[in-house]
């Protein structure tokens, strides 16, 4: 299990939007119930004793009425807007700054916050165009980003945390003294891939911050899937959600669920249907007073039936899941 904070998620999610200060820069062992209402899918029907606990992974176990409702639900709202493809393209396991390196805390709210500046005189050569060379030995030819958009890009949505930390405004700044060229080794749906990035060396730094040089149009970040309309986002209390689809071999599926570290008897449950299957999770009520806080751990289930191409939906969100199978 992973702590991480109350009510954060263990994704990394990035979305490529910033406000810089002088800078342009998923059961076997489910209950499944067929549906009373017509359906152009029939689910399975099946009930098992939870697999034996795992210190390790939550077990999956009876799926509960709450999670059936909210399965139904979701499958009704998917319909009504048609299962959504999936998504396409080089997706990128790790972060945009995987050379983030900074040695004080207003420094990391600086960064945070995206008050950055590039002093004036510096420049970071020209960029052109490159490659990116993935393990396999293949490669793709690219444009690089100019020190600045790349920068923007990797901030990505600020947080000004430097009021509640009380940073004073004159600390609470990074200035980027010098630009270059480098490379970066991350992890992508292709498989390792070495990236273009920038190495920026700033004031009172004494690391140098690298920074992927290279479009998410390109490498595409983590997203969150995106619910259908008209789906109530608000969970009944019991249930937790699946965060990340991170392994799928024939029948079985492997998710990420976000609960609280105070949350108890953890399950996995699934909904299986001929074109979706809907995975998701439940707990036990707490029981008095608990100072708790988020965790990720990870699930294990198997479906009667071969994934195939249907979708993977969340219980949570109704969104498609997309597998991300370096998020452990």
């Amino acid at each position: 299990m992973r702590t991480i904070g109350r009510g954060v998620r263990c994704r990394g999610c990035l979305v490529p939007a910033v406000v810089l200060v002088v800078l342009a820069v998923a059961a076997c062992g489910n209950e499944v119930v067929p549906t009373s209402a017509p359906s152009s899918a029939t689910p399975s029907i099946r009930s098992t004793a939870p697999r034996e606990a795992d210190e390790t992974q939550i077990p999956v176990g009876p799926a509960t009425a709450a999670f059936l409702d909210r399965a139904r639900a979701v499958e009704q709202a998917v319909r009504a807007a048609g299962i959504p493809k999936p998504r396409e393209g080089i997706f990128l396991y790790s972060s945009l700054a995987p050379g983030l390196a900074v040695d004080t805390i207003e420094q990391k709210a600086a960064w945070g916050a995206g008050y950055v500046t590039i002093a004036a005189g510096v420049h970071g050569g020209s960029s052109g165009t490159t490659r990116i060379d993935f393990g396999d030995g293949s490669s793709l030819e690219v444009r690089v980003l100019d020190p600045r958009p790349a920068l923007t890009q990797a901030i990505a949505t600020p947080y000004d945390n430097c009021g509640h930390l009380a940073i004073p405004a004159s600390k609470c700044k990074l200035t980027i003294t010098g630009a270059s060229l480098t490379t970066a080794d991350v992890e992508t749906s292709n498989g390792g891939a070495t990236v273009p990035a920038w190495s920026f060396t700033a004031k009172g730094l004494s690391r140098p911050i690298v920074v992927l040089a290279v479009s998410t149009e390109i490498l595409q970040p983590l997203v969150e899937p995106t619910p259908p309309p008209g789906l109530d986002q608000k969970l009944e209390p019991s249930l937790v959600q699946a965060g990340w689809l991170t392994g799928v071999d024939d029948r079985t599926l492997t998710f990420i669920l976000d609960h609280g570290t105070c949350d108890r008897d953890l399950r996995a449950h699934v909904l299986e249907l001929n074109d979706m299957v809907v995975i998701g999770g439940s707990h036990s009520p707490l029981r008095g007073f608990c100072e708790g806080v988020g965790a990720s751990t990870p699930a294990t289930v198997t479906l009667t039936e071969p994934l195939g191409v249907r979708a993977v939906i969340s219980a949570a969100t109704g969104g498609r899941l997309t597998l991300y199978p370096h998020i452990q």
